[in-house]
């Protein structure tokens, strides 16, 4: 009997009990022995799919299209609030662990997992969000401005490099930003809202989303 068998996205290729047939969706895989078969299609950056289809001999069985599952393992965090560190008290956290989603503060108990922060100065004249081995703590994390807004639009960080990232962005950012933390992980990330900061004991603060991608240097957030 025949298979034809299409998959979303196309592409895949069509294993049958094991052995490829060279082919990929959509097409017809003709001349396969009655029975059940175990089909299985496989497309780069996609978890394998393996199901069974009953063959009939001289007929031709239709399947799909079969969603196809990225391999592709992030988190969403937030929105999560930090605050500046200048003249803020140590239960507003200043910063972040990507990894996580907790937010700590820079002079905490935790500082040792903080990824980045809301740096603030004391004339007021600087306000970033900066990596937390500036703070003297031990991570360190880089940062590259995107040309979006919209953390669900699909683009895939930059590879990471020493000559276009830097160590921070200002508050005032509001495209999304690529991170590189100090365990190799990427994070896509954007400041949702901003407030206070009118006087002393009303600090500033920042709320931000962003992906944490789990798997080690991947830098994909399709």
């Amino acid at each position: 009997g025949n298979l034809y068998i299409t998959s979303l996205p196309a592409g895949a290729e069509i294993w049958i009990d094991g052995v490829n047939t060279s082919q990929t969706t959509p097409d017809t895989v003709m001349d396969i022995e009655e029975g059940v078969r175990n089909v299985t299609l496989k497309r780069d950056e996609y978890k394998d799919t393996t199901f069974s289809v009953s063959i009939t001999a001289d007929e031709t069985s239709i399947i799909g299209p079969v969603l196809l599952t990225t391999d592709i393992s992030t988190t969403l965090y937030g929105p999560t609030r930090i605050y500046e560190t200048y003249g803020t008290p140590a239960s507003l956290p200043s910063g972040l662990d990507l990894s996580s989603g907790n937010a700590w503060g820079v002079s905490s108990d935790s500082s040792g997992v903080v990824d980045i922060y809301y740096y603030s100065n004391s004339s007021g004249t600087a306000y970033l969000i900066q990596s937390a081995d500036l703070a003297g703590l031990t991570r360190e994390t880089d940062f590259l401005v995107g040309s979006g807004i919209n953390l669900l639009d699909g683009t895939d960080s930059p590879l990471r490099n020493t000559g276009t990232w830097t160590n921070n962005i200002d508050e005032q950012e509001d495209n999304y930003v690529f991170l590189y933390d100090h365990d190799a992980h990427y994070s896509k990330f954007l400041i949702v809202n901003r407030g206070g900061g009118s006087g002393p004991g009303d600090p500033a603060w920042v709320d931000v989303q962003w992906y944490y991608n789990k798997t080690l240097q991947d830098n994909r957030f399709k």
